[in-house]
């Protein structure tokens, strides 16, 4: 089963969950960036962004969220492309960690393969692997899932060849917080 559906399944099991979506921010006036049909049942649903705006109810950083909102608030955090704008992903991801409750769980979706856009806040591109390690067990998480969508070519006249590799728009990744997390970051090597 693909992250999305982990999660939105979960999300149901959740009694009146308490969710934060980073990045709610309208880019184009009349669609709408939030995905609180996921979770209807929501006691609290916040939108949050760097910057004021259309569905933004919380103006903050991804970088420092548990400063805003303080540690184990949310039964669910949903990122949808958001951390390729992060400078510092690996930070981002230990607010995001911070934030949730222990057993509360995340979906993320960023970009695999992207144009360059929201220049110059555009900062990464990420594989399953790069994704998932941002998160790690050391940090009191659990990634359950990942996946790529959305399958694209990349052309290029000076690089023929890499018209036939493997790229993709979207990464996914599900996971469930399952314990305290550190007030630092801790960086797991393999």
């Amino acid at each position: 089963m693909d992250p999305l559906s982990q999660f939105v399944i979960k999300c149901k099991e959740i009694r009146n969950p308490a969710v934060l979506e980073l990045g709610t921010r309208r880019s184009i006036p009349d669609r709408s960036t939030k995905h609180n049909e996921w979770v209807q049942h929501a006691s609290e649903f916040i939108g949050t962004d760097i910057q004021p705006g259309l569905d933004v109810d919380v103006v903050a950083d991804g970088h420092k969220l548990s400063e805003v909102f303080g540690c184990n608030k949310f039964d669910a955090v949903i990122s949808c492309s958001t951390f390729e704008h992060f400078k510092y992903p690996h930070l981002a991801a230990h607010e995001l960690m911070k934030i949730l409750k222990v057993g509360g769980i995340l979906f993320i979706q960023t970009h695999q393969t992207f144009p360059l856009h929201a220049y110059p806040y555009d900062y990464f591109r990420f594989s399953r692997e790069a994704l998932a390690g941002l998160f790690g067990t050391k940090m009191g998480f659990h990634v359950i899932s990942t996946d790529y969508e959305f399958p694209a070519r990349i052309y290029s006249e000076r690089e023929p060849n890499i018209k036939d590799l493997e790229s993709f728009l979207n990464v996914r990744l599900y996971g469930e917080k399952i314990s305290v997390t550190p007030g630092n970051y801790i960086y797991e090597y393999d």
